[in-house]
């Protein structure tokens, strides 16, 4: 099922609803006016949808760090740094999982400049907004700065940590007028901690046609059985090597870069 066209489909029909909502009165084929409160209740709830982004400019709103377009491409990355990242497995020619992820998303932003990216991550049991989505040299600084610093260490808090995302793309969304594109990009090595099972975040962002995320999954080193392989409502990619991570990260954006792990230092993108 391709996701991205129901849901903008489903946007376009809401749209429709809430324009014809505007207009107090109708006029029938005979031409006597139908008030309003004739007309059948269509209104979104009642469709199944909810309203999306459910928050608006009227409040309180921070911009993000740099200007906004209408139609920005929004890249809100969740990064796993839990203890099995340390692991060598799948990441080959690199020390662990982590070395091998961050080269691949070194890589991928630096091929992707025009993008507003943001990041959370989970590492050392901190689970953290490492940056707001922006875009710019600067933004991209401190983008890169924050996933060089992480190490892997203790579990693996996906529910909270894609929370926190959803919640920067929804004010982004609300910047856009829900307009542009809105993608939340998981990495991960392992299930979920006890009581972090995203399941209910998946369905709740997945099975609202009004929601304009897409969820991608790159399950590192897992194979397909994750509670993030959810196929109809995340794009799921499984990774068993550095070039597979960044193919993962491609497909995010319809591309297909070639990556050649070996001929890329981490400090050549790290600088």
């Amino acid at each position: 099922m391709n996701i991205t066209k129901y849901r903008h489909l489903s946007l376009a029909l809401a749209s429709s609803l809430a324009l014809a909502g505007c207009f107090g009165e109708e006029e029938d084929n005979s031409g006597s006016a139908v008030s309003r409160a004739d007309l059948p209740d269509v209104a979104v709830s009642r469709l199944g949808q909810s309203v999306w982004p459910p928050i608006s400019l009227d409040q309180d709103l921070p911009f993000a760090s740099v200007g906004t377009t209408p139609f920005a491409e929004n890249n809100m990355i969740v990064l796993d740094m839990s203890g099995s990242m340390g692991e060598p497995d799948c990441s080959g020619d690199y020390a662990n999982r982590s070395e091998a992820a961050k080269q691949a998303l070194f890589a991928w932003l630096s091929a992707n400049p025009g993008d507003n990216v943001g990041l959370v991550s989970f590492s050392k049991g901190n689970i953290e907004l490492n940056s707001p989505l922006g875009r710019g040299e600067s933004h991209s600084t401190n983008v890169v700065n924050s996933i060089k610093s992480l190490e892997p260490k203790d579990g693996t808090p996906l529910l909270s940590a894609m929370t926190i995302a959803r919640d920067e793309l929804e004010k982004q969304a609300a910047r856009q007028g829900g307009l542009g594109a809105y993608r939340m990009i998981v990495i991960t090595d392992g299930e979920a901690s006890r009581g972090q099972n995203p399941a209910p975040l998946v369905r709740e962002i997945a099975d609202n046609p009004s929601n304009m995320i897409e969820l991608h999954t790159i399950g590192f080193c897992i194979g397909g059985n994750h509670a993030l392989n959810d196929p109809g409502r995340v794009f799921y990619t499984s990774a068993t090597s550095p070039e597979d991570l960044r193919a993962g990260l491609d497909a995010t954006q319809g591309e297909a870069n070639s990556f050649d792990a070996s001929t890329i230092s981490f400090e050549e993108l790290s600088q």
